[in-house]
C-alpha cells in the first residue's frame, strides 16, 4: 500500500451561486472512531449533484458552502479508526445515508429513515476528492462478481430497486416517469424482475428515450404524447399497477397520480427544486393510492437484493456512457446538465 499523502485536491462547493465549485487543496481526512479511510476509485454524478450545481432552493437549504460533495462512490479501504477491525485492502462502495443507530427508527430496523440521519456528500464531506472517511458500517464490501470500475453505481441502482419494489413488479404493469440514470436502471431492473409491461416517460430527451427502448421498455412516451391517456390506453383503461416518479417535475407527479390504477402504488424518488408544488390530492384519496416517498435504499435489504441481481447476471454497463478524469469535473457536469448521457463517472484511478 502506497504512503498516504497529507493533502489532496478536492472539489468544493465554495461559492453562493450556480456552479460555484472550486478545486482546492485539502487535508487528507483521518478516520475517527468507527470510521474507515477510503482511497477513491471512482465517483459517479447524481441528480442530487446537479441540484447542488444549479444551487436551487433545496440545495441552498441543505449544503453548507465549503462542503466536498459527491456520494455515489467506490474505492479501497486504506486506513481504519479506533474500534474498527482490520479492513485494509477491502474494495467497497458507500451507503451514503449515515444513521445514528440509536433512535426508535434505527432500533426497529429502519435505519434508512433514521430520525437523526445525515447524507454523506450533502451534509458531510463526500467523494469528489481522492480520499474520504465514512463510518465503517457504511462501507459495503463489493460482491466478487462486480468489477471496481462499475461499483460506484450501486447507490443509484439501489435507489431504482428500492423504488420499484415499493409496489409489485413481477407480472405487473410499470410506469417509469423520468429517464435519468435511476429511471434507466429501473427499466433494466423491471425487465429482469419480470414486469409484464414497462412504460417509460420522459419529456424530450431523445438520447435517453432511445436508450430506454434498447434497455427493454415496451412503450416510450414524451412531450408529443398525452401521457395519462396513453398510459390508460396501454392498460385497458385501468392505469398501471406501479408508478415510479424519478423526474422531480410537478407535471410528472400529476401524470403519475392520474395514471395509476385504483388501489395502485405510487413511489416517489425525486428531489423537487421547489418544496411546495400543486398536486391533485383528491385523486390520491379517491383512487386509494399507496403513496410512498423514498430517499435512498433500505439498509440493508436493498443491498442484498442488488447483489442477488449481480449474481443472476445483471450488467449495469449499458447505462454508463461517459467517464472523465476527476480533474475534469466541470466538463462532466456540463454533460450531465445537457442531459445527453446516461451515468457519468469521474475516475480517480484508472485500471
Amino acid at each position: 500500500m502506497s504512503e498516504i499523502p497529507s493533502t489532496m485536491l478536492g472539489w468544493v462547493k465554495a461559492e453562493d451561486r450556480p456552479d460555484g465549485f472550486l478545486q482546492k487543496e485539502l487535508p487528507v481526512p483521518v478516520p475517527k472512531h468507527g470510521e474507515v479511510l477510503v482511497k477513491t476509485h471512482s465517483t459517479s454524478i447524481c441528480g442530487t449533484d446537479l441540484h447542488i450545481w444549479k444551487w436551487d432552493e433545496w440545495s441552498r437549504a441543505n449544503v453548507d458552502l465549503g462542503t466536498v460533495t459527491g456520494h455515489e462512490t467506490c474505492g479501497t479501504i486504506i486506513g481504519v479508526g479506533e474500534g474498527v477491525e482490520d479492513r485494509i485492502g477491502e474494495q467497497v462502495s458507500i451507503e451514503c445515508h449515515i444513521a445514528c443507530w440509536a433512535c426508535p427508527r434505527c432500533e426497529e430496523g429502519n435505519a434508512h429513515v433514521c430520525e437523526n440521519g445525515s447524507i454523506f456528500g450533502v451534509h458531510k464531506h463526500g467523494a469528489f476528492a481522492p480520499y474520504f472517511c465514512v463510518p465503517s458500517i457504511n462501507a459495503r464490501t463489493n460482491p466478487s462478481d462486480l468489477s471496481l470500475p462499475l461499483a460506484s453505481i450501486q447507490d443509484p441502482l439501489g435507489n431504482a430497486i428500492h423504488t420499484l419494489t415499493g409496489g409489485p413488479v413481477e407480472g405487473s404493469t410499470i410506469a417509469i416517469h423520468g429517464l435519468g440514470p435511476i429511471g434507466l436502471f429501473s427499466v433494466m431492473v423491471a425487465k429482469m424482475m419480470g414486469a409484464e409491461k414497462i412504460i417509460a416517460v420522459d419529456w424530450d430527451n431523445k438520447f435517453r428515450m432511445d436508450l430506454a427502448t434498447r434497455l427493454g421498455a415496451d412503450v416510450v412516451l414524451g412531450k408529443d404524447d398525452d401521457v395519462v391517456r396513453s398510459i390508460l390506453e396501454q392498460t385497458d383503461g385501468r392505469g398501471v399497477d406501479n408508478s415510479c416518479e424519478f423526474s422531480g417535475s410537478p407535471e410528472a407527479i400529476k401524470n403519475a397520480i392520474r395514471s395509476t390504477r385504483m388501489g395502485g402504488y405510487l413511489n416517489v424518488l425525486s428531489v423537487y427544486g421547489n418544496e411546495l408544488i400543486d398536486i391533485p390530492m383528491n385523486d390520491i384519496v379517491f383512487r386509494y393510492l399507496h403513496l410512498k416517498g423514498i430517499n435512498g435504499r433500505k439498509m440493508w435489504g436493498t443491498w442484498e437484493k442488488m447483489h442477488a441481481l449481480f449474481s443472476a447476471g445483471f450488467d449495469p454497463s449499458p447505462i454508463i456512457t461517459h467517464r472523465f478524469p476527476y480533474h475534469d469535473f466541470k466538463k462532466a457536469m456540463k454533460i450531465v446538465s445537457d442531459g445527453n448521457c446516461g451515468k457519468v463517472i469521474l475516475e480517480f484511478e484508472v485500471d
